[in-house]
């Protein structure tokens, strides 16, 4: 089977780069033309999952919807995937967060949620919760398409792997239109699906 993961389509939090986890920020019209061309590239491509599984939070589900009618396939909902708490950074604008303290902020960033932001989660934590769900990924039941968030993706692809380095993160690490599609047994990554701009 293949797993492909998504994450969810641009919203405006997104473009003004404000941080968002457990905030329920929607799709703006840019996030639901991601999500549209992405499911026209899978269906041109003849995926077919046998599941679609979605972040409750409705900028995934929305993305996920598209997804699926597109595929002709119904979302699931799973609470664990919902994204990475940020804690104190949530609805920050990241330039104000820097402008106050650069070397600190930088620090994190760079970390790649090896560290946590004030009051919020580790990828360590994330992976805790999402662990049971991606070990009983049922390999045989045909590919499985998963939406969700940026940190809680990056998690994912950590524990598949076992690899934890801020490298990997990094490269770990999505745009707004991208889906990667990975190999569960042995675990890699096989390639992207990214939607061009109009």
């Amino acid at each position: 089977m293949t797993l492909l993961i998504a994450r969810h389509g641009q919203t405006d939090w997104n473009l003004a780069g404000r941080w968002q986890s457990s905030s329920d920020i929607p799709l703006n019209a840019q996030g639901r033309k991601q999500a549209a061309r992405l499911a026209a590239l899978l269906k041109e491509g003849g995926f077919a999952p046998g599941r679609l599984i979605s972040s409750p939070l409705s900028r995934a589900w929305e993305t996920a919807q598209i997804l699926g009618k597109k595929m002709d396939c119904a979302v699931e909902t799973e609470s664990v995937l919902t994204e990475l708490d940020l804690g104190n950074f949530e609805g920050q604008l990241e330039s104000e967060l820097r402008a106050r303290d650069p070397v600190g902020y930088d620090a994190w960033r760079d970390s790649c949620c090896l560290t946590a932001a004030p009051g919020g989660e580790t990828i360590h934590d994330v992976v805790a919760r999402v662990g049971r769900f991606v070990e009983e990924l049922d390999d045989h039941s045909g590919d499985i398409l998963m939406v969700g968030h940026q940190g809680v993706n990056m998690a994912i692809k950590a524990k598949l792997s076992n690899c934890f380095t801020r490298e990997c993160l990094k490269s770990f690490r999505q745009a707004n239109d991208q889906i990667d599609l990975w190999q569960l047994s042995p675990a890699k990554l096989l390639r992207q699906i990214k939607a061009k701009d109009d």
